[in-house]
């Protein structure tokens, strides 16, 4: 290479140099703007007493705020592992020092010691079976106030139609859940109305706020045993967490079970009627987004909920209770489990 065109490589050489210097320092630029603009926000998700659907529920609820590129987020998790007093210093802690832009509840005994406490952070909630009667929202189109979310309720009427569908001869139900939640008692009161107007009997057995094992669920269930055709198992926390109690006891008895709850299906519940807590954290990470990046009041956003509905078969438990399902239920259902 001569003297001339080594000279012009090296002004080549510079310009390039000179002209990628540029290009990083915009495309610095263009990150840092990008970060500027993004909102830096801590949100709490707040558990008392958990469980699988819950965590699904949040997880889903995580994800959603994870995606948003607007938002980046730090969670600060509480778990008072069904400890109401910890629990109601972790909701202050969070307000007061952890200084939350918003906190995320699961079910009706998370959420209701929030509105005791929290007064003007935005709450958002999921799986609250009836957020209106357990005094958390005014109504479901205008909540009112700084909390709104999701309910988990699938209508009673269609619950009972399910299953008398599944068991025409069925003239007897019998209901155990926790006393004094109030989740349970509404859901209890809804089953007996209907069941009323169908001609059908309804006895029920509880265990207390405290129940603490399967065998306090088990004992409430015994009493039931000999006096009706079919077991309920609501969306209580009592029995999302020993529900398995129940189940035992019906299975030795040979007594068909009806569960709201996915979870139970797994560990022998017979059938159900449910709602997917996955999609209900969808919803309320969606709700979350409205809040945190478009400055929506919680106010301002209805009460959801996801209406696909699913019917599932626990065909293996059916079969060994020796519990046949009619043919037309069986089409007519979302999932058979073998």
């Amino acid at each position: 290479m001569n003297k001339t065109n080594l000279t012009e490589f090296r002004k080549y050489c510079s310009l390039l140099l000179l002209v990628l210097m540029v290009f990083a320092g915009f495309s610095f630029t263009q990150k840092a703007l990008a970060q500027e603009g993004k909102k830096s926000l801590k949100v709490g998700l707040a558990v008392l007493k958990d469980n699988t659907d819950y965590n699904d529920a949040r997880k889903n609820f995580v994800s959603v705020l994870e995606r948003e590129k607007d938002l980046t987020v730090e969670f600060v998790a509480l778990d008072a592992s069904g400890d109401v007093g910890a629990y109601k210093k972790g909701l202050e802690k969070l307000v007061n020092d952890d200084k939350v832009n918003l906190i995320f509840t699961t079910g009706t005994r998370s959420t209701q010691p929030a509105v005791e406490i929290v007064k003007e952070i935005p709450v958002i909630f999921t799986a609250v079976y009836d957020p209106v009667g357990a005094g958390i929202v005014k109504s479901l189109e205008h909540p009112g106030g700084n909390f709104t979310g999701t309910h988990c309720a699938v209508p009673t009427e269609a619950q009972v139609k399910t299953i008398m569908n599944v068991l025409p001869d069925a003239k007897s139900i019998g209901i155990v859940y926790t006393k004094n939640e109030a989740n349970a008692e509404l859901q209890t009161q809804e089953f007996k109305m209907v069941c009323e107007n169908r001609g059908l009997k309804v006895l029920t057995s509880t265990v207390s706020l405290e129940c603490k094992t399967a065998d306090e669920i088990a004992e409430a269930t015994k009493k039931l045993v000999g006096k009706v055709d079919v077991l309920v198992g609501h969306q209580d926390t009592s029995m999302s967490r020993y529900g398995k109690g129940m189940l035992d006891v019906a299975r030795e008895n040979k007594i068909p079970t009806y569960v709201t709850l996915m979870q139970l299906l797994d560990i022998g519940g017979v059938f159900s009627l449910g709602i997917d807590f996955k999609a209900l954290g969808v919803i309320s990470g969606e709700q979350a987004v409205k809040i945190l990046r478009d400055n929506m009041k919680p106010s301002d956003i209805p009460v959801a909920t996801d209406k696909n509905y699913f019917l599932i078969i626990n065909l293996a438990a059916a079969k060994e209770i020796g519990l046949e399902i009619p043919v037309r239920v069986l089409r007519s259902a979302s999932k058979l489990m073998e």
